[in-house]
């Protein structure tokens, strides 16, 4: 499977932080403390009121009194203040487990696994000028491609996401660290009655006065010292609409179709001449090429029209387990039976996302340079990405033939290719009928086996991908090594 370092170590921390919930059975100690604190101060005061003595001695008793009080209410400031940092580093814990659960475990969801048995997956891209010079506005990839560049991309996210709050967490402690630090040489003097707290401390004064109460209130509905707002889910609420503009051509909601969608003109997908890669007869086959398309926030298999697309597949984010998607998308899908189907290959790496040849390509023929980084705001999710794509290998354009760059599409329409209808490079139908009965004989040079200028005649069958039937496991006896 893919290899998920910074999650692994995020998902241990949080086991860890989780056992730390243990330290609520002593929470009674520093009510204990305060307590007895104030027992110690009310004893005292009743003391000097009631001591007696007149005189010097009288004095005296006064004067030690006050200074007991003062050491008291010092020892108590102190305490209190050393149990801010000591809250708010628990409160920050539950902040953290919180964020780090956000993530979801799995990478895939259900849906993605019915395009398993796809003849190729239609993905949109930026509009641009093929090597001939024709419009482009999609591409088919081969399912297995599709399959090891998205779980590659989304465990690539999620391990950017894992990355960024193992940072934040490990800043936030270190700053409740240093606060105390700091005022080490305050807490010390308030423990011996030499001064009084002039500095706040990290907590709320409503935190502060439960605090002197005796109470240590550690709640996660508090605000406190970890960077990140729970109350939109660390920044992820706002981007699980299908507007909030992380997803260009929205998502499938699972809903009625848009009657105004529906009647709007279909917009079909145009590929690269037939042959080429990228074109339905030959699609991408190889994940690496993908890297510059954000395949996480990219539909897929839609139907395209002017006024949006109807349905396609959108993989639900990985970054994101409360997310509308994974509940269309069917929930979690099973990503040790993608692995499966793959053989194990190409899902065992989890490298960076970079640009791949045939994306920058597309960045040539658009004029716009291409990157597979999205920006990752503090405490929030990360943002969309961006990227186009290209033929691989093809011939770079002219100068003349270079084509204007116009914001990503929707896909078209399922047909029996997962995709709808050719584009513009289509060929005519003689032509078709022609090209495909055109076959070249596989002949035998190994006079051992078969006498020489033999013929399989399999290789003179002709068909398409509706009529073409498989092959009978009956041996027939024609080829003897067939079988």
């Amino acid at each position: 499977m893919v290899d998920s370092p910074m999650y692994d170590r995020l998902m241990r921390l949080v086991s860890a932080l989780e056992s730390a919930e243990a330290l609520v059975a002593s929470d009674g100690d520093h009510n204990a403390i305060v307590c007895g604190l104030n027992e110690a101060n009310n004893s005292t005061y009743h003391l000097r009121a009631n001591q007696g003595f007149t005189g010097e001695t009288g004095k005296e008793i006064d004067a030690w009194a006050d200074a007991t009080m003062k050491r008291v209410q010092g020892i108590k400031e102190s305490h209190n203040s050393a149990m801010e940092y000591y809250v708010e580093a628990r409160r920050a814990m539950k902040h953290i487990c919180e964020e780090a659960q956000q993530l979801s475990p799995n990478l895939i969801d259900a849906s993605l696994q019915q395009l398993a048995d796809a003849a190729h997956v239609v993905v949109p891209v930026t509009k641009y000028l093929g090597p001939l010079g024709q419009p482009i506005n999609a591409l088919a990839v081969s399912a297995d491609a599709y399959f090891q560049a998205l779980i590659t991309q989304a465990n690539d996210r999620r391990e950017v996401n894992s990355t960024d709050i193992l940072e934040r967490a490990n800043n936030t402690m270190q700053e409740l660290a240093n606060g105390v630090n700091i005022r080490a040489d305050d807490l010390e003097n308030l423990g011996n009655g030499l001064g009084i707290r002039n500095q706040p401390g990290p907590s709320s004064p409503s935190v502060r006065r439960d605090i002197e109460n005796g109470y240590l209130n550690v709640s996660r509905h508090k605000p406190g010292v970890y960077p990140g707002n729970r109350d939109n889910d660390y920044g992820r609420s706002d981007l699980r609409g299908p507007g909030s503009g992380l997803y260009p051509d929205g998502y499938d909601e699972g809903g009625p179709v848009s009657d105004r969608v529906m009647s709007s003109p279909r917009i079909p997908n145009r590929f690269t001449e037939e042959g080429e890669a990228g074109s339905r007869s030959n699609p991408i086959t190889d994940p690496d090429d993908l890297r510059g398309i954000d395949l996480l926030h990219t539909r897929v298999n839609g139907d395209r029209h002017a006024n949006g697309t109807i349905g396609g597949y959108t993989p639900a984010p990985p970054t994101d387990r409360h997310h509308p998607l994974w509940k269309v998308n069917g929930g979690s899908g099973d990503v040790s039976s993608i692995s499966a189907r793959l053989g194990g290959a190409g899902l065992l790496a989890a490298g960076g996302l970079g640009v791949g040849a045939a994306a920058r390509f597309a960045s040539m023929s658009s004029g716009k340079a291409i990157t597979g980084t999205t920006s990752l705001r503090p405490g929030a999710y990360s943002g969309m990405g961006s990227g186009s794509f290209a033929a691989r290998g093809a011939t770079l354009p002219s100068a003349g033939t270079s084509g204007a760059s116009v914001n990503r599409g929707g896909t078209t329409g399922q047909g029996g290719y997962m995709g709808g209808a050719g584009g513009s490079g289509a060929a005519t139908k003689d032509e078709k009928k022609g090209r495909r009965r055109k076959y070249t004989p596989f002949r035998v040079d190994d006079d051992d086996e078969l006498p020489e200028g033999y013929v399989n005649p399999l290789s003179q069958t002709y068909g398409s991908e509706k009529d073409i039937e498989p092959v009978s496991r009956k041996n027939d006896g024609w080829d003897i090594r067939q079988w």
